[in-house]
């Protein structure tokens, strides 16, 4: 389906990118980047000394556990006296939320363990307050990283 399908992840970066659409089939969650990700420096297919974007693009990643145990979504919000809570939302109504184009997620920052990702997000909308905060939490090892094209023109 895409050109190019990396396991490495050394020299990608998803940080400002927002996903639009998100599904999860046989144990794989898949998130889909209409304005494609970062491609750093040093990568075998970057031909720049820039950090370039991509096409349209993909991010796979397997859940050990293919049951959605493997998956945990926390989104900050505030209460009406103002304290920031965290919801545990069930991954079928985060879905729901982004593939309706209620919002959007967006990629901050990315903490690796063994078998472990988290992601700090944030979930774009139209409507006030117009951005929470978003933990996503996965239980996997192996990702693909999918594209096409890089965009030599759109440099970080």
């Amino acid at each position: 389906m895409y050109k190019y399908r990396d396991t490495n992840s050394v020299n990608i970066s998803l940080h400002d990118c927002r996903a639009e659409h998100i599904q999860f089939e046989h144990g794989i969650l898949s998130f889909s980047f209409s304005d494609g990700f970062w491609i750093l420096p040093g990568h075998p297919q970057n031909e720049s000394e820039d950090c370039v974007r991509t096409d349209a693009s993909q991010v796979d990643f397997q859940i050990i556990d293919e049951d959605f145990d493997g998956i945990t979504i926390y989104v900050f919000k505030k209460n009406w006296n103002g304290k920031t809570i965290r919801e545990e939302w069930k991954l079928k109504n985060f879905l729901d939320e982004v593939n309706h184009g209620r919002f959007q997620v967006e990629f901050i920052d990315e903490y690796k363990s063994y078998q472990s990702r988290l992601f700090t997000c944030w979930l774009w909308f139209d409507v006030k307050p117009y951005h929470y905060e978003c933990e996503i939490i996965l239980c996997s090892e192996n990702t693909t990283y999918c594209w096409d094209e890089l965009i030599y023109e759109r440099v970080w």
